[in-house]
């Protein structure tokens, strides 16, 4: 029987393993001395470290504590046991545990640490000043200085600052430390960020050179020739070669995948950006991107089978709830517009053959959707020219019939399609409400006198709860970004008994708005469904009568639920001047027969056929309403056909399409919609917690536009992203 190894050969043969990296074979090493000396002290130590190397710091704490408690004046016992409690968050006592290794012996390196913790625990200034004391020590400390580097550049984040003196750090830590990757990584970045995308490269590649099986730093070289280089195909293909080994190395990572497809299509190779935008959705099934340009690709290069596969996949993750439920009646209709933009209709047709044929064998809740975009596509299928003009006629006029029937037989399921209306259809259904019940309409308007103010008249409707729920956080917006004496207008379906109350609390902080509120009761007898699309209506079936109170000024409609960060007057003075509306308008869509104009924000001039169309729209959903015919999209699709009818008869209408609104005013995030499930428990809580924050924001001195624009969108994302995704 072979006598027991030694204590101090077990302990220096654990150490030697670990120092290669082999922790699986210290760890027992370790354990079996301390199992004959359990308070051994270096062996605690050593084998705490290693279980925090391991992903276990709470008992890599333990440990390194119980070699203090019998050894307290070894400096890296306090060093390490910092560490620990750094990666759990625990940021005070990892500092207190790091000035105890400064006390037993000062230098750079607790220090470097010590910054590390408060940059960790959010403390960007502190942190810096201790980096700072580092360096004073040494000068010539590349940790220090790349700590300096980190800490001003999350400074310079934080203010919204430029990063340029991040990026002189990031240099001076880059010169003091040229052998160490990611200090050309960091450096790389910084200079990205600053937009100087082409003088990243050869620090990227610098990176790339020092460490090249790093995937951080070959996904950032790979990218930065994409982006600088964009339209260059060799640049393209260079940067799919190196996005590919990222994808060798990190094979789980989505988002590689993700940037290998786009710099696989950026080169031109269609069959590999398709094969890896699937395997993005396959490791990544929320990603609607990747399914979408997948679906693209496919149809694009007529590979139906693979689409057919394709839209299968996308059915089921829906049904999974892996993506909106809708997500795959959006990405048909993308695929199909797509082949009729290129003037591809029976391309087109097959894509939504296949997608029909998925929805039927995996996600049957779709197959109306479906059939909805195949009717629609059938209403504008040419004819064969070659056929001669009158066959051609012929066919188009039997592919339209064919494809309103199809629409007729979808109306069980898809109720908001008996409202469509073709030729002269909308002109009837306007001549079928009486003078005397349009008049009658009218007399349910109770308004108070319009007040005097300067601008476009900002106008809003809603029902009494979300009156009570998004009227303030709306209306602090606009006074924090309008001029003097800014007009706006709010309709109030069945508002409570303390409306006076209400209205008088929204107008006591408001300094430039000047606020008239109107109401109406809504017929009792309507159903809660019925009910909820006619608020959803108000605004359009009112307007006319807004308009008329406040003697016709620009109207600038807007949902309730949202925020405006922008001046109103700038809306209207963006337009030109045979522009008579501004909206979200997207006639060449299979879906244009409910959703082609979206009631978020539209900004209307009050000309004759502007005026005309707000009042056939108002009149046709009174006539739906009186019938107690309603169904939601009801008030886009009035809309809708009431602009088509006003062009049938008048001619052409000038629209500003609302996608350009943004690059006029070099502006981004003009408009900002609540996308939440506002049932939920608790949102009405969240809510008023919002407002108070929007409060303290736009009343936040010394901040430009732009930045409390920023801070505006930042919370609403905060709120979005708690809210569950709608199923």
């Amino acid at each position: 029987m072979s006598a027991p190894v030694p204590s101090e050969t077990l302990l220096a043969n654990a150490m030697a393993l670990h120092r290669t990296g082999n922790l699986a074979g210290a760890e027992p090493l370790y354990r079996t001395l301390l199992e004959r000396q359990p308070d051994h002290p270096d062996a605690l130590h050593l084998l705490g470290v290693l279980r925090s190397q391991a992903g276990d710091p709470a008992e890599g704490a333990s440990l390194i504590a119980g070699a203090i408690a019998r050894r307290g004046n070894v400096a890296a016992y306090h060093a390490n046991l910092a560490l620990a409690l750094k990666a759990l968050g625990r940021f005070d006592e990892a500092e207190a545990a790091l000035r105890s290794a400064i006390a037993l012996a000062p230098g750079v390196g607790p220090l470097v640490a010590l910054g590390g913790v408060r940059r960790a625990g959010g403390r960007h200034a502190e942190a810096l000043a201790v980096y700072r004391a580092a360096q004073t020590i040494d000068p010539g400390d590349g940790a220090a200085q790349e700590g300096i580097a980190h800490a001003v550049s999350e400074l310079a984040r934080m203010d919204s600052g430029k990063p340029a003196s991040a990026l002189t750090a990031y240099r001076r830590a880059f010169r003091l430390r040229p052998a160490a990757p990611f200090a050309a990584y960091n450096l790389a970045l910084t200079l990205q960020k600053a937009g100087e995308t082409g003088a990243a490269i050869p620090v990227f590649q610098a990176a790339a050179a020092l460490d090249p099986a790093e995937p951080a730093v070959l996904s950032g070289l790979g990218l930065a020739l994409l982006s600088v280089r964009r339209g260059d195909r060799a640049a393209a293909i260079r940067a799919q070669a190196i996005l590919a080994r990222v994808v060798r190395l990190r094979p789980r990572d989505a988002q590689d995948r993700f940037h290998l497809a786009e710099a696989a299509q950026a080169a031109g190779d269609a069959d590999r950006a398709a094969t890896a935008y699937k395997d993005t959705a396959a490791l990544r099934p929320t990603d609607y991107t990747a399914w979408e340009n997948a679906a693209l690709l496919d149809a694009r290069g007529d590979r139906l089978a693979a689409l057919a596969v394709h839209a299968g996949g996308l059915m089921a993750a829906a049904r999974a709830k892996h993506l909106f439920w809708k997500a795959p009646v959006y990405i048909a209709m993308h695929v199909a517009n797509d082949r009729i933009a290129a003037g591809r209709p029976d391309a087109a047709k097959q894509a939504l053959d296949h997608f029909r044929q998925a929805a039927a064998d995996e996600n049957r809740d779709l197959l109306p959707w479906i059939d909805f975009l195949r009717g629609s596509l059938l209403l504008r299928m040419p004819g064969d020219e070659a056929a001669g003009d009158e066959a051609a006629e012929n066919k188009a006029a039997e592919n339209e019939a064919a494809g309103r029937a199809v629409l007729k037989t979808l109306v069980p399921a898809l109720p908001f399609l008996r409202h469509v209306t073709f030729g002269d259809d909308f002109d009837a259904l306007c001549r079928s409400v009486s003078p005397e019940e349009r008049a009658d309409h009218r007399a349910g308007f109770q308004s108070e006198p319009a007040a005097e103010g300067a601008g476009p008249l900002l106008f809003a409707a809603c029902d009494d709860r979300y009156l009570r729920l998004f009227a303030a956080p709306l209306l602090l917006t606009v006074d924090a970004f309008c001029g003097e004496g800014q007009r706006v207008h709010l309709h109030i379906a069945d508002p409570g008994p303390d409306i006076a109350e209400v209205v008088a609390g929204l107008r006591a902080p408001l300094r430039r708005c000047r606020l008239t509120v109107s109401t109406e009761r809504t017929p009792p007898d309507l159903d809660p469904a019925s009910r909820c699309t006619l608020y959803t209506c108000l605004r359009l079936m009112r307007a006319p009568d807004v308009l008329a109170l406040h003697e016709h000024p620009p109207l600038v409609m807007i949902d309730i639920d949202a925020l405006l960060p922008i001046d109103p007057r700038r809306l209207v003075d963006v337009m030109a001047p045979e522009e008579e509306a501004m909206l979200i308008h997207r006639p060449e869509s299979l879906d244009y027969l409910y959703n082609t104009i979206s009631n978020g924000l539209i900004v209307l001039r009050p000309s004759d056929a502007m005026l005309e169309v707000l009042e056939r729209t108002a009149t046709v959903l009174l006539h739906w309403q009186r019938q107690r015919s309603m169904a939601y999209f009801l008030d886009q699709m009035a809309l809708i056909q009431g602009f088509a009818d006003v062009e049938r008869r008048r001619g052409a209408v000038g629209i500003l399409p609302i996608e350009e609104l943004g690059r006029r005013l070099g502006v981004s995030n003009v408009f900002l919609p609540f996308f939440d499930e506002k049932h939920r428990a608790g949102f009405t809580e969240q809510m008023s917690a919002l407002t108070a924050r929007i409060h303290e924001e736009t009343r936040t001195a010394g901040r430009s536009e732009e930045e409390r624009r920023a801070a505006l969108t930042d919370l609403v994302r905060r709120l979005q992203a708690a809210t569950p995704t709608p199923r």
